[in-house]
């Protein structure tokens, strides 16, 4: 005969209260039935360079509570008239797709990064970069210098957690994937221990060469003094931020800096599609 409900009910709390008066406290009735897992609370936003904006400009994303994709078309491809903006919004549709059909694949997101380059049809180059949750890690893969930042907050303040590096073959020259680049096994692979409240800044290169590390984490601390936990608007507020700094000729930026390493002559921002998503890691 088969148990009724109550008498399971019955074992179950004769098992805690067991449990519990010989000291094993961890043995709660929650531990029956929990089922909670990390998921991304994320906002984008997106500004073309000034002489792209009637086609939206040639960066892309994808987001989802599970994963995060920006992507960068490689501006030459405009000298041959191709328009480098219909590879890297096709991948990211692509890679959307192979993330709908394999979800579990988040626990090695190279994996979505390999299969949307094999079926991408367009004609062009892109920079890529792909964060994704499995349980309470983050997964990354990335090709070229789209990347993204980790923040965690410190004493009621958010620093600098982690930052990606740049996949760079020399100054400005990125590698990529595409109908010609490299091949898509060239990703990088990092896994993340991450913690509720932490918070990811993905972003195209038209992002990080124009704004630190640190100077998108000023930003998240006086939005956060306003509109707190509001990855939407700070989305929006380091875009222009970003977009701000990347107009001024006088501006020392991160760019410029590295044309400096390269024994290059240049000052100012650099103007280009800014692509930001920002995504707070949240319990559900």
């Amino acid at each position: 005969m088969r148990p009724s409900f109550n008498y399971l009910r019955q074992l179950r709390n004769q098992l805690v209260w067991s449990a519990s008066a010989i000291g094993l406290t961890t043995l709660t009735q929650t531990n029956f039935c929990s089922t909670k897992e990390y998921y991304f609370n994320y906002g984008s936003h997106m500004i073309p360079h000034p002489d792209k904006v009637h086609k939206g400009g040639e960066d892309a994303l994808f987001a989802d509570k599970k994963i995060l994709v920006v992507a960068d078309g490689v501006g030459g491809w405009a000298d041959l008239g191709i328009d480098p903006g219909l590879y890297s919004k096709e991948l990211c549709r692509k890679l959307g797709e192979a993330f709908k059909q394999n979800p579990e694949d988040v626990s090695n997101p190279k994996k979505y990064i390999i299969a949307a380059h094999k079926v991408t049809k367009a004609k062009g180059s892109t920079t890529v970069c792909v964060v994704a949750l499995n349980k309470k890690e983050m997964k990354s893969s990335l090709i070229g210098d789209s990347g993204y930042a980790i923040y965690r907050k410190i004493d009621d303040k958010y620093q600098l957690h982690f930052k990606s590096i740049e996949q760079q073959k020399s100054f400005n020259f990125p590698y990529q994937i595409g109908s010609e680049g490299d091949n898509p096994n060239v990703a990088t692979e990092d896994t993340h221990n991450i913690q509720i409240g932490d918070l990811v800044v993905l972003g195209t290169d038209g992002l990080f060469d124009n704004m630190s590390a640190q100077q998108i984490q000023v930003v998240i601390e006086d939005v956060n003094k306003t509109d707190p936990n509001n990855p939407q608007v700070l989305a929006k507020s380091i875009a222009n931020y970003a977009y701000r700094l990347s107009l001024d000729p006088k501006y020392n930026s991160p760019f410029a800096q590295h044309a400096k390493m390269s024994r290059l002559r240049y000052m100012g921002g650099k103007s280009d599609d800014i692509t930001v998503i920002v995504a707070f890691i949240n319990e559900q």
